[in-house]
């Protein structure tokens, strides 16, 4: 599957801002009211990112949950290149 370099970098920021995404198992999905794409592409964009280990995964009814963890936030930060005092939201501030 071919993926253009603006979704896959419009859809890791909203992984690192969030730190999970929500997908639903349909034609479309939209990140922001504006910004619309096929649910299969971040489908297999962050299932790719499972299988590196940067992302855990869940499926219950129709939804997958896309959970960052420690090492895909750093992976993130190096490809976004974001400073590493911006965390993702499901961080608590410490």
């Amino acid at each position: 599957m071919i993926i253009k370099k603006k979704e896959k970098k419009l859809v890791y920021t909203q992984l690192f801002k969030d730190g999970l995404l929500v997908v639903k198992k349909e034609k479309k999905f939209f990140l922001e009211k504006e910004k619309e794409l096929e649910s299969i592409v971040v489908i297999k964009l962050l299932k790719c990112l499972v299988s590196k280990g940067f992302v855990k995964e869940r499926f219950c009814w129709k939804y997958y949950y896309f959970v960052l963890n420690d090492k895909g936030i750093e992976f993130l930060r190096k490809y976004l290149n974001i400073p590493p005092n911006v965390i993702p939201l499901t961080l608590p501030l410490a």
